[in-house]
């Protein structure tokens, strides 16, 4: 089950940027409790786009629910037993432990603290964190932030990094979007979060600008239980 899976997400991943995927198909059955619940459970983040969101439709899209979309596919024909669960950074983890949802995929950055909470599939993609300030702020770059405010998520990893290679005051949100708010609302300097997001989020608000180079390179994965065998084998 999880060499499927792992392979179905390469495919997706192929199919997303363009790149051929070569080799046969593969199955694998699937592990006893997710075959007699009848459905895989899926943690994602709906609140940074484009990765993940709530569409116009009210239902999750975005390529993070395109990758749940194939690992369904390989579960179940059709990929008619998925079901999701929309999540932060901060509950994504006890979601995961308390058995609310069988695997996350939800922006899960690998880091050693991590590792020994869950366990993490091979590599999916790289994310960077990325500096958003108004267009007429002189923030340019991190030395800029020196006693300046600086939101990022709760639970994220880029609040440990801003900590510790910058010299703002660092607050969180719980979401992407209650920091977008706080920034907009001129509550906060600048907000820092995972570049998928803040690039997005300049595309779609004019009077902001990306600051400062590609920082705090992290390796994301996805997440199941500690010591899940069947998930994991």
């Amino acid at each position: 089950m999880p060499r499927q899976i792992l392979r179905q997400v390469a495919a997706c991943v192929s199919i997303l940027t363009g790149a051929q995927l070569a080799g046969p198909a593969h199955s694998a059955p699937l592990p006893a409790t997710i075959a007699s619940a009848g459905h895989l459970t899926i943690g994602i983040n709906c609140s940074y786009p484009p990765a993940g969101y709530v569409g116009l439709d009210g239902q999750p899209a975005g390529y993070e629910i395109a990758l749940a979309k194939r690992i369904a596919e390989a579960a179940f024909p059709g990929g008619k037993g998925l079901e999701t669960q929309c999540m932060n950074d901060s509950n994504r983890i006890p979601f995961l432990q308390s058995g609310k949802i069988d695997m996350v995929l939800a922006a899960l950055a690998w880091t050693p603290a991590r590792a020994e909470q869950i366990d993490f599939s091979d590599p999916i993609w790289i994310s960077n964190l990325q500096l958003v300030v108004a267009k007429g702020s002189p923030i340019k770059t991190y030395k800029d932030l020196a006693g300046k405010t600086v939101v990022t998520t709760t639970g994220s990893i880029y609040e440990a990094w801003l900590s510790k290679c910058s010299k703002a005051e660092v607050v969180t949100a719980q979401s992407p979007a209650d920091a977008s708010n706080m920034l907009t609302q001129g509550r906060v300097d600048a907000m820092a979060y995972i570049d998928v997001y803040s690039f997005n989020f300049t595309k779609r608000n004019a009077g902001y600008r990306l600051a400062g180079d590609l920082a705090s390179p992290a390796i994301q994965g996805i997440g199941v239980r500690k010591g899940n065998t069947e998930l994991m084998a």
